[in-house]
């Protein structure tokens, strides 16, 4: 028995159902989509899911208390990832042998037998986010970030039943759990960046490397996958080595890309200085395709029930960073989300750091902020105005500084000024 999943909030549904007809296309798996997240106020839309769509923390081996911290101290993305270990515990005891997880933004192009067969003698399969070394180096996001954010793309794993599964999803949810952060400082990124740990800590014969340039194409490593289409069939094969075979296409990940602009025709991604590459569009047609087809606005709108208290007020980035730091003291309330006397939410109030704007602060950019080039000319005269007072030799410590203490975690004090006695 073999199965496939995807994990979203309930406003990626649609998304996911996308991803789910293309797999159904190509494969006789089971298919389920995880929803991470809560049906309040739109309880008659989860009436008419089908029974493959099912609720995280309805099914899942999480405590509530535990539910509730993690779903307060991370933000959307880590919350989805911090529970991808779970959701493959929970499949596996209901009798499959092999799981893959696809992220919900992936279009399958071709059979995934290639990929089952992969686990036929490795537990493990993954793949990395680049296959080609390159000097000096061509693609959009520049290699460094790599380090930042992992060997291996984990919009992608396969896990086959096994011992050695067993082991890995054991220590992989616990660090899921407590350690599932976008945290640079810590050397975290969610989910993916543990699985450096992999080469490490598993023996060869118990993980396999795909390194098939059909597997997980994705933004990231479009400038060494060059696209060809014969007969209807998809392939792929390295854009800088002609003699190099080619390969199907198995699965692309449009990963950053807008999906309702790419459902319209428009191909816009968040890094604007993504290059277009013609060869490709193909594939952006056939998923434009299936986006407009699709139910995905049916569900776009709907709210994350994670981002708000249960009054409605929004939940801030420093909230749940500052109750980060309290988990990490023992000083933390409980029920995060609660608003009654006692809690969380009424210390924020008391000390004044609760937002009532009707565009949160988190949506702020130096995009998106009037007059920026201003504000932002006036910070740098004000730290000109202060290097002049203090001189460099304490210009230099100062900013060294402000670089540690100027974390969200760091501004715990605010709520509790035993917390700020502690600087990490």
């Amino acid at each position: 028995m073999n199965a496939i999943f995807t994990i979203v909030a309930k406003n990626y549904t649609g998304l996911a159902q996308v991803l789910e007809s293309s797999v159904r296309k190509h494969s006789e798996a089971d298919f389920f989509i995880v929803v991470a997240d809560e049906w309040d106020g739109v309880e008659e839309l989860k009436q008419t899911l089908p029974s493959n769509v099912i609720t995280a923390k309805e099914i899942l081996n999480i405590p509530a208390t535990e539910w509730d911290k993690m779903a307060f101290k991370y933000n959307l993305v880590e919350f989805c990832t911090s529970i991808k270990a779970a959701s493959f515990q929970y499949l596996f005891t209901k009798g499959y042998n092999k799981i893959l997880y696809f992220d919900p933004d992936i279009y399958v192009f071709n059979s995934l037998q290639i990929v089952f067969d992969q686990l036929n003698e490795a537990s493990i399969v993954v793949t990395p986010h680049i296959l080609n070394v390159q000097t000096p180096f061509k693609g959009n996001y520049d290699d460094y970030l790599f380090l930042l954010n992992g060997t291996f793309n984990l919009g992608f794993i396969g896990l086959k039943k096994s011992e050695t599964t067993d082991k890995f999803l054991t220590w992989w949810h616990h660090r899921l759990v407590h350690h599932c952060f976008f945290d640079n400082d810590q050397g975290t990124a969610t989910d993916q960046k543990w699985i450096n740990l992999l080469p490490a800590v598993f023996g060869s014969q118990q993980y396999y490397i795909s390194r098939h340039r059909g597997m997980n194409a994705a933004p990231w490593n479009f400038h060494e996958r060059k696209l060809s289409v014969e007969d209807g069939v998809y392939f792929i094969q390295d854009r800088e080595d002609e003699t190099a075979g080619k390969e199907p296409l198995v699965f692309v990940h449009f990963s950053g890309y807008d999906y309702s602009q790419i459902g319209s025709g428009q191909v816009v991604h968040k890094n604007n200085q993504m290059t277009d590459y013609d060869d490709l569009q193909p594939v952006f047609e056939k998923y434009g395709e299936a986006l407009a087809n699709s139910n995905f606005k049916t569900y776009s709108g709907l709210r994350y029930s994670y981002n708000m208290y249960k009054n409605g007020v929004v939940i801030l980035s420093l909230h749940r960073r500052m109750y980060r730091r309290l988990l990490e003291l023992n000083m933390e309330q409980e029920h995060p989300f609660s608003t009654g006397e006692g809690t969380y939410f009424a210390a924020l109030k008391k000390k004044g750091l609760l937002d009532y704007s009707p565009v949160s602060a988190d949506k702020l950019t130096n995009k998106t902020v009037k007059n920026f080039g201003k504000k932002f000319a006036a910070v740098h005269l004000f730290f000109i105005i202060i290097k002049k007072l203090v001189g460099i030799r304490r210009y230099s410590i100062m900013i060294r500084f402000f670089r540690r203490y100027l974390t969200e975690e760091n501004q715990a004090f605010l709520v509790n000024k035993e917390a700020g006695k502690i600087l990490r």
